[in-house]
């Protein structure tokens, strides 16, 4: 019996290196592989648990770390280049996308081209992003980015022609440009750089109240936890007050200016009623 589970669990922790060395050798490429084979073999061996999760899943971002670390992971192109960036995520594509925007600008990535964003209808989104760069996308400084939003790396891969490939999950993602207000807690908004974007936990009715000086023509956006649309609100003339319905499931509010952000420069006072 002892020598039946010591089988099992040489042939877990052999099939675990397989694929911890294969997936090295696809991010840092197959001569760069070869010439350090053996500083990577001591490297990854030294503690495998490290580098895994559990069955054959990896921890990217350990990974990531130690090849850096050592020099073997080089981001740098040879001049300034067009490269692909495909990101697959399989749950609640229009949070996905909104998160995956997120964390790209909050990298210093602002100026990208969408070749192609698709969805079906179980929830999978597939988005592929062409920018031109002398640097690919540091995974690691995506990595930790994603892990702030709750989200989490099923894989990466990298490709011919410098395209990465990162699947990832968010199921569990939170988004963190959004300002949580708790409810009958009035909280004053500062001068908006974009719309303001709110989460509440419950509530029945939100109350937005403008300064003086502004001159806010409302527009109001209810979302669930998904992002899904539940109301759309907007007035066509101006307001120093407003008292509307909170909608059933609604997780997030966008509260805007129907023409321009100028409007409401002074900044707005907003309070969740139970």
């Amino acid at each position: 019996m002892f020598k039946l589970i010591f089988t099992a669990l040489f042939l877990s922790l052999t099939l675990q290196a397989s694929v911890l060395f294969d997936k090295i050798e696809n991010l840092i490429g197959e001569q760069n592989y070869k010439e350090h084979k053996n500083l990577i073999q001591f490297l990854f061996s030294q503690n495998p648990s490290k580098y895994t999760l559990s069955g054959e899943k990896l921890n990217y971002l350990n990974i990531i770390k130690e090849l850096k670390q050592n020099g073997l992971l080089n981001l740098q192109l040879a001049e300034p280049k067009e490269i692909l960036v495909e990101f697959y995520t399989s749950t609640d594509p229009v949070k996905s996308l909104k998160i995956l925007n997120e964390t790209l600008k909050s990298l210093g990535y602002y100026y990208y081209f969408t070749k192609h964003s698709s969805y079906d209808g179980d929830g999978s989104l597939k988005w592929v992003i062409k920018l031109k760069t002398e640097f690919m996308i540091d995974p690691q400084l995506f990595i930790s980015e994603l892990l702030k939003k709750e989200s989490r790396i099923i894989e990466i891969k990298r490709e011919e022609n410098d395209t990465w490939i990162y699947k990832i999950d968010t199921n569990f993602a939170n988004i963190s440009e959004s300002i949580f207000i708790d409810s009958n807690e009035i909280v004053k908004l500062q001068k908006p750089l974009r719309p303001y974007f709110i989460s509440i936990k419950g509530g029945k009715v939100i109350k937005v109240m403008s300064t003086a000086l502004n001159y806010w023509y409302p527009h109001i956006v209810f979302y669930d936890e998904h992002l899904n649309i539940l109301n759309i609100v907007k007035e066509d003339k101006i307001f120093k007050r407003i008292s509307l319905r909170i909608p059933d499931q609604t997780k997030y509010i966008k509260i805007n200016d129907l023409y321009t952000l100028v409007n409401i420069k002074r900044g707005l006072s907003v309070i969740i009623k139970e």
